[in-house]
Formats: structure tokens, sequence, C-alpha cells
């Protein structure tokens, strides 16, 4: 207890002797301190960036972090854990941890062990100085592990890294999680404030807020692995697409991105009463995967059968970035607006001009179109597959035009099922159009006429999903593996009971190196036939290992469809991403279908629109269509306070044409049927927007139940009621159901 207050004491004194200008610290002299501070266990003064210091325990392993503005002092484990009265034994010891680690024998039985006890109590971990920091190394003797944690600073942001090339393991376990920082900045219950999460939109869970009895948040980054069998979807929820977390603390906040690795990432958040009486949320790293088999399915001797992947880093660190906010930043707006200037500085992303902002004040508008898709059809009773022909090359021609003429001038079109065969077909390599639709000459006529009216053109390509074999694929050699080694089998789920659909056509994921060459090969084929845009589905929202003889974790993955992206963008001028992750951020023009709104969770408190903020004045982003939606009134009021695009989705033809197609679950799609419906809700939602597309959101808040205030870049606000009666806010009223703009 000494030395802990010892330690608060020395970093307050040292921010006003640094504040008087009466101690100056250089890396050297922190390397001075730290060989004398060796010996009699003291506080090691490890970097200083000006902005930041870090300290370093070296007894118990602890790291203190002051920010010298305003003297806010973050700590890897909580100053009074010792009068934690609900934490009990290993739990107890948790507290003082900065890894927790799950672990498995060779019959998969699971054991946990944290830093303090399997490292710090046993023997103390050895460190050393580096550039602007210092690396610990813990070592688990009885389990037989070692695991190296860099730490370091980069002005505003604390690097914490598990260095994974230093990681070591005996055969007998095998690593499930390397969970990183656990208690880092924990909020007691005198505490006030919240944990931010990015399920979906984003959500808060608000400090000491009685959920104890409630199941924990915790998810992967960009969702399971997608090479594992699932027999059912237990349950509808959003996915996490930004690897961030958060928490605000009082007066102080701290933002957190996987900066390195986060392809194998996972994000937990607790609550106080739990297990502990501390508010904490941090990630960790995967490096196993399990699934359960059913063998002999539906005999009578059906069993289930439990297995194991390797452990794998994916041969890439760890690092996560923590990024401290002070005053009027101190929230998740600010979090999200710093989030979006790591995605510039850190990721090159750079701001995409929008049509609006060129001058033309409107709103963009993306209308999706469904081309060809499959049927069964019988000829003198012998059954034969042909395509359905919903929306031709000149109907998407035709209803652009018509577009244009009612005055929506600011538009894209995407088209779906345009590749010979329709969709669901063999992956597109080429620019092989379907005949039915009007063949390549058409699908060329098409192309060339948007394009000639300033029409952003995005056909759809899908190089993960490989329905037919066929053009140079096939499910043998290219299909990824899951842990049985079987060919990686896929299916829809039913809405009803979310168990496999097997009435609806299933599809194999590809290997990440066949995806990579099918993304090349149509890349290239669409830049040499002039095409300048397209849309690319699922590798900007999957992810997943393959389980061959070598596996390969989703961290390899990751880095192969990053390098897929970047050629992909060298050959075209624009790409457009469905449901898009944070990795296909520097590479997108527009995306599609962002999250906007959060899982509901039980441990979850408040639904926030992080994702919209910090994409905001950065990346044009389009809603879910809104003909689709089974309450357009609310979605549209969602689209104005998160100042998201708006989007549909139709077919040109009598939508009894979906009967007996792949399509069929479709509704509202008939674009005859409902154009008139399109075009006063574009309009409707470009007269609150159209000055205020392209903008940064630069603050959002809740001003009561249901009615939230968005404020843009050029201080215009939008206030939103989504209530059944009117809402009041100061001088204003506000309808039941509307909006206000200001």
């Amino acid at each position: 207890m000494k030395l802990r207050i010892g330690t608060a004491f020395l970093a307050a004194m040292l921010l006003v002797m640094s504040a008087a200008g009466g101690l100056e610290l250089s890396f050297a002299a922190g390397q001075v301190q730290a060989a004398k501070s060796a010996q009699s266990g003291d506080v090691v003064r490890a970097a200083d960036s000006g902005r930041l210091t870090l300290d370093y325990t070296p007894s118990t392993a602890e790291i203190i972090v002051t920010d010298t503005t305003t003297g806010a002092i973050w700590t890897s484990n909580p100053d009074d854990r010792e009068a934690d009265k609900v934490a009990k034994g290993a739990k107890k010891m948790d507290l003082s941890a900065q890894l927790l680690l799950d672990y498995v024998d060779d019959q998969n039985k699971p054991f946990q062990l944290n830093s303090f006890t399997g490292s710090v109590k046993e023997i103390q971990p050895e460190w050393k100085t580096v550039p602007n920091g210092i690396e610990v190394t813990y070592a688990f003797q009885k389990a037989g592990f070692t695991v190296p944690v860099r730490y370091a600073l980069s002005g505003d942001a604390l690097s914490a890294t598990i260095v994974t090339e230093g990681i070591k393991q005996q055969q007998k376990y095998k690593l499930v999680n390397i969970s990183l920082l656990p208690f880092f900045g924990a909020a007691g219950s005198e505490n006030e404030g919240y944990l931010f999460v990015p399920d979906g939109s984003g959500a808060l869970i608000h400090f000491n807020n009685g959920k104890s009895g409630y199941k924990s948040y915790n998810e992967r980054v960009y969702g399971g692995d997608q090479s594992l069998d699932y027999p059912s979807k237990t349950d509808t929820k959003e996915a996490i697409r930004l690897p961030v977390f958060g928490m605000k603390k009082d007066d102080s906040a701290f933002i957190a991105v996987i900066h390195k690795g986060a392809y194998q990432a996972g994000i937990t958040a607790e609550v106080s009463g739990k297990n502990n009486t501390y508010n904490n949320v941090f990630s960790y790293l995967n490096l196993l995967e399990f699934e359960t088999n059913l063998l002999l399915e539906g005999t009578l001797n059906e069993k289930q059968v439990t297995r194991s992947s390797q452990s794998m880093t994916g041969e890439t660190d760890y690092e996560v970035k923590y990024y401290f906010l002070n005053g009027e930043d101190a929230d998740y707006a600010g979090m999200a607006g710093k989030y979006r200037s790591y995605l510039q500085t850190e990721l090159g992303v750079k701001p995409v001009a929008s049509q609006a902002a060129a001058g033309k004040k409107q709103l963009p508008l993306l209308v999706d179109f469904v081309g060809g898709v499959k049927k069964k059809g019988t000829f003198l009773g012998i059954p034969y597959n042909t395509v359905e022909v919903l929306t031709s090359f000149k109907d998407a021609a035709h209803a652009a035009d018509r577009l244009q003429k009612d005055g929506i001038a600011n538009l894209s079109i995407r088209l779906e099922g345009w590749a010979a065969g329709g969709a669901k077909d063999e992956v597109p390599v080429s620019l092989d159009a379907e005949g039915k639709l009007g063949g390549n000459k058409g699908f060329k006529a098409l192309a060339k006429e948007l394009d000639s009216k300033g029409i952003a053109f995005y056909p759809a390509v899908d190089p993960v999903k490989l329905y037919e074999g066929g053009n140079g694929f096939s499910k043998f050699w290219d299909a990824a593996k899951g842990i049985s080694r079987a060919p990686v089998l896929k299916y829809d789920y039913r809405l009803s009971d979310q168990t496999k659909n097997k009435e609806l056509k299933h599809w194999y994921l590809m290997k990440p190196a066949s995806v990579n060459e099918a993304l090349d090969r149509f890349a290239s084929a669409a830049a040499k036939g002039g095409l300048k845009h397209a849309s690319l589905q699922s590798v900007g929202s999957v992810i997943y290992s393959d389980f061959r003889r070598d596996s390969q974790p989703k961290n390899v993955t990751g880095n192969t469809w990053e390098s897929s992206l970047e050629t992909a963008q060298s050959h075209l001028d624009g790409l457009l991403f469905d449901q898009p992750n944070a990795y296909t951020f520097p590479y997108a023009q527009s995306l599609s279908d962002v999250p906007l709104f959060a899982s509901g969770f039980d441990s979850e408190d408040e639904e926030i629109p992080f994702y919209s903020i910090a994409v905001s004045g950065l990346l044009p982003a389009y809603s879910e269509p809104i003909n689709l939606s089974s309450m357009p009134q609310r979605y549209m009021l969602k689209l104005i306070e998160t100042g998201t695009f708006p989007a549909f989705k139709f077919i040109a033809n009598d939508s009894a044409r979906l009967i007996g197609t792949e399509y069929d679950s479709l509704y509202s799609v008939d674009l005859n049927l409902l154009y008139e419906d399109m075009t006063e809700q574009y309009n409707q939602l470009n007269e609150a927007l159209g000055e205020l597309a392209g903008q940064a959101i630069t603050n959002h808040e809740k001003l009561q139940d249901g009615v939230f205030r968005t404020t843009f870049a050029s201080g215009k606000t939008a206030i939103v009621n989504y209530n059944h009666e009117k809402a009041v806010v100061g001088a204003d009223t506000i309808p039941a159901l509307s909006y206000l703009i200001r």
C-alpha cells in the first residue's frame, strides 16, 4: 500500500516540478534512473513525450501514465484494490495483473491465469529500456508461457504491444486468449462516466449501472471466424466494424485503437459488482479457435465433437494505442473525432470530396438494382436453370435518366447480378455480362452512358463466395478449410428459427490467396474495359482463417485483404464497400449499408452513432435500403441524426418475377410501384441534409429520452425527436417523429 501511495505522490510531484521548470527529464536520464531503481524497487521514469509521462514499478510491473496538461493519472491497476470487498480469490489477484491468460491442455480443458500470480509473484519480470519506453517480459514458469509486452509513448498516445515474436509456449498447454491491460483506468463506484464499446454503430455502458447479473459484453472484432461451422445463429446482433473501445472517467477520457493485430482481437467490458467493484473495458488477442461438429448427423449414433486449431499469432504484433482526451473532448463524440484523426494520420485515409461539397448542394443518393437471378424452368418435363431478368441494362439506364430528369443529380447506381449467369453464379474475373440483360455490348453501353451523365456506376463483385465452380476456381482447390480440414460450406439462416436454410443455395468460402487472384483478375479486366468503379462485397465485411495443414489465421487473411484492396484501388477510380469494416477505409471511395444501430445487449445502456461520427467529413456513407425498412419514418430520422446518405434497392420489372428465385424474400422492391414514394422520401431528406452533406459531425448529445442533437462542422444542428409526442428544447418545439434543423 505504501508503494502505491508513493507512486501517485511521485507522479504529482513530478508534474509540479516540471511545470515550475525545476526538472528536466530525458531518455538518457530515465535510463540512469532505471538502473538505480531496479535495485531499490522504486518507480522508474520510462518515458516523457512532453504531453505524457510513463512510469514503471518493477516490483509489481505496474505502469502509470500522467497527462501533463491536466494532471490526470491513468494506472494499469486500481490503486485501492486491496479495499475491494467484492473480488475474492483469483478475481482479487486479477486486479494486480497486466495480462490475463486463457489456455487449454491437450484435452481442451480450459484454465485461466493472471500475470500477478503466474509471473510477478513467482519471479519479477525482466525488463529493459526501449526507445520511448520499456519492454517487460512475463515468464509463467508453471504453465510454460513467456509473453513480452512493450510500453511506449508517442505524443498524446500510449502504445501497449504484445510482442508476438517473443511468445513461447510448451506443448502441454496452448494459449487461447491474452487480455492486455484489463484494468487500465478502471473506474470505481465513486467515479462518474461510461464505457464505450464499438457494437454496431456504438454503445455506452454506464458506470455502476446495477447490471452485474447480465452477461458482460464480449465480442470479437470484425465478427467471429467465418471458417467455423455454426449449426444455428443464436441471436441477431451487430458486428464490431471498428477496432476501438474507450472510457469516460469524470473529466477525462481515453479512446483505444487496436493498431495492429485487430483481425484476431476481441473486446470485453465489465461493470462493477460482477467480479469486483470496478468498471473496466479492454481488448484481447485471440490465438486459438474451437469448432463443434456433428458426426453421423441424423442417426442414432449422432454425437458432438469439439476440435481446436493450432495456437497462432499470425506473425503480427498486437498493439493498442491509447489516446487521452480532456475537457469538452472527453466524451464519445470526442473519441470519435480522435479516431477520425487517427484514420487520417495513421492509416492515410484521405477525405473524399462529395459532389455536394463540389457545388451541387444536393444529398447523394445510391440506388441498388438486382439484374439477373437463377430460376428453375422445365422443357418437356425436363428441369433446367435459366436466368430471370429483373433489371436489364436498358432498364437501369432508363431509371437513371428518369431520376435525373426529376432533379436528382447527385446519383450513384449499383448493379448486382450483372455478370454471366446472374447472381450467385461463378466468381466474376472479367466484364463478361449476362446475355439476357443485354450482353457485353449492353453492359459497356450502360457504363458509358452513366459516366457521361456524371453518375457513378458500381457493378457488384463478390470474390469471397464460391457458388459455382468456373473461371479457373473449384471448391476442391480454392475453398478455405475448416478445423476439420473439410472445405468451408456456408448457408443463409432462416429468420424463423435461425437454423441453416438448406433450401437456398449454399456457397464455399474461397481461400484468401484465391480471393486475391480473383480480385486482381477482375480489377485488371475492369481497367482494360474502361470501367471506373466497382462495389466489392464480403471482402470488406468478412474475415476468416484457413485451417489447412499450414494454417493461416485471420491476421494473415486480413493482411491479404489489404494487399488485394490496394491492388484493386490502383486499377479503378473508386471502390464501394458493403457493410464495411475499418480496414477498407484507406481504399474506399464510398461506404454502403453502414451500421446505424447497436445490438441492444442487456449490458448496454445507450446506443450512439460513433461509426457515423468517425467517418463523417471523411468518407461518404450510405444507409441500408430505406424501402426495405419495416419503419421507414423512424429510419429516415436516423439518417438525419447521423448525417447518413439514403439508399434504395429495386428491380425494374414486376416483383412477381422474384417468385421461385433465391430473392423471393425481397419485398417492396418494384421500382414502378415505389418510384413516387422514393422521390418524396429523398426530397424530405435532401431538404434536411442537402447543405450538410459531406460535413464532419463535431458533437452529438442526448437531450431527453428519444431526443438527440447532432452538430455539424458548419455550426448547424439537427434535433431529432423519435417520440410520439412533441418535444420542447429551449425555445424550440419539435413535433412528434420529426426533426428541426438550426
